[in-house]
């Protein structure tokens, strides 16, 4: 499994990982080779079933993250221009949120690349799955899709320059996928039972812990984290772009123009990306029809 595999920080981000999409990550479509649910269950309380429902309903509608978050953005953008704060703090600490986001792609594309067949596909309508994944990543976190979300959405927050800001967006972040992780534990534990118990005693819900890292029961596929995560270094580069103009030309009031002849490198090597990413995604939907 186990996380929706989206990048889930905009409606449209999925990566089919997860998505970093946050490509809301992953999991997988039930399939008669689901294992009988003969085991015994786990009694969750009131307050752990009202998450778990609220979960569920923001696994399928994660791009209210991006509904609370722009608000909030937009204010800390206003609150930097009225303050008169340096307009550009240089590419230099561009560069340290890139590097922070780019971790956080890194540990989407590690779970997904060493994820077995049925154990991390995409699914918005609820969590699904075929099979328990309890190696590579999985065994380090039960979330790493999730935690490579926050990392790629802290990079974002960063560049933003407002410490306030970060704080609401972690907060938010945190309030809403902490219940759409309850409703995956719940689905985990009907559907696997004595084994999702024991996975979850030995494995950290969010947080990574080093010393418990297991092999993946599979080699890792380069094409996978190809074919799921081709629209992430798309998201990520326009993402930071558009900061970068938020810096240069709302806040330190260059003309847009000035700004394009300034950064016409960078802004050249996205529009580049997302031709990339164009074909890419002709070249998946290709092979889907079977052409």
């Amino acid at each position: 499994m186990n996380d929706s595999d989206s990048l889930s920080l905009a409606p449209e981000l999925a990566t089919d990982a997860a998505v970093p999409r946050l490509v809301p990550e992953g999991a997988a479509e039930a399939t008669a080779t689901a294992p009988p649910r003969t085991e015994s269950r786990r009694s969750f309380g009131p307050l752990s079933r009202r998450l778990a429902d609220q979960g569920l309903f923001l696994f399928r509608h994660r791009g209210l993250f991006v509904v609370f978050l722009l608000p909030a953005a937009a204010l800390a953008i206003l609150e930097r221009r009225s303050a008169a704060l340096p307009a550009d703090p240089g590419l230099g600490w561009l560069a340290v949120c890139l590097t922070v986001s780019l971790l956080g792609m890194a540990v989407r594309a590690i779970a997904v690349g060493s994820a077995p067949p049925g154990a991390s596909t995409r699914s918005v309508r609820g969590p699904s799955a075929s099979r328990l994944n309890t190696t590579g990543m999985y065994s380090l976190s039960r979330h790493p899709i999730y935690l490579g979300n926050l990392f790629v959405l802290l990079g974002f927050a960063l560049a933003v320059r407002s410490w306030w800001f970060v704080v609401t967006a972690v907060l938010i972040y945190w309030l809403l996928y902490e219940r759409v992780i309850a409703a995956e534990e719940r689905f985990l534990d009907e559907r696997f039972g004595v084994r999702h118990r024991r996975w979850t005693e030995r494995t950290p819900t969010f947080w990574p812990r080093p010393g418990l890292w297991t092999s993946p029961e599979t080699r890792f596929s380069w094409r996978a984290v190809i074919l799921r995560e081709y629209n992430s270094p798309l998201l990520i580069a326009a993402t930071f772009l558009f900061l970068r103009f938020v810096d240069q030309v709302i806040v330190g009031r260059l003309s847009a123009g000035a700004w394009l002849r300034q950064d016409v490198t960078l802004t050249g090597s996205v529009l580049g990306l997302a031709v990339i990413v164009s074909v890419l995604r002709r070249v998946r939907k290709r092979g889907r029809s079977g052409h």
